[in-house]
Parts: C-alpha cells; structure tokens; sequence
C-alpha cells in the first residue's frame, strides 16, 4: 500500500485498513522507527491502574454537593442540547 504525505506532513489511511484493525476518528498512533522503516501501531486508550487510581485520587468526591443521580444529570444535560448526537 502506498500512501502520500501532504504539504502539511497528514497521512490518510484507506477505510478498508482502518476498518481491517479497527482505527477509528480520534484514536492514537503510536509510531516507531524500524531500521529505515516507520512502523505505526494503534494506541488504545486504556489507563494503567496507577494512573486510573491517581485519576480517581484527584476527582474523589467532585461531585457530591450535587443532589442528582449522576445518570439523570447528564439526561438533563442533554435533553437541553441542540446538538443531534444524543
């Protein structure tokens, strides 16, 4: 497969790869060097359990001055967007 670099150094991968191994808008490559060859890997977007600790750690009790349950806050929020993805 070949692919052209733009002007601006932007790549597009064809639709049938990016389906073939499930890359979708908004995800991460990772790219490494190879010898002469540059290797790109998909980059999922799990956290560690030190870092989704630390996560939690530091958001720990942000939104307990709210009397909702979470769930029907983001409904709220949502039935009050003009945005059609909801």
């Amino acid at each position: 497969m070949i692919i052209k670099v733009s002007g601006r150094g932007q790549v597009c991968l064809p639709s049938a790869y990016r389906k073939r191994v499930d890359i979708k808008a908004g995800d991460y490559l990772e790219a490494a060097e190879k010898g002469d060859n540059l290797v790109l890997y998909p980059r999922k977007k799990n956290l560690n359990k030190d870092e989704l600790n630390a996560l939690l750690d530091r958001t720990a009790g942000s939104w307990k001055h709210i009397d909702v349950d979470g769930t029907d806050y983001v409904r709220q929020l949502r039935r009050g967007s003009s945005r059609d993805v909801w």
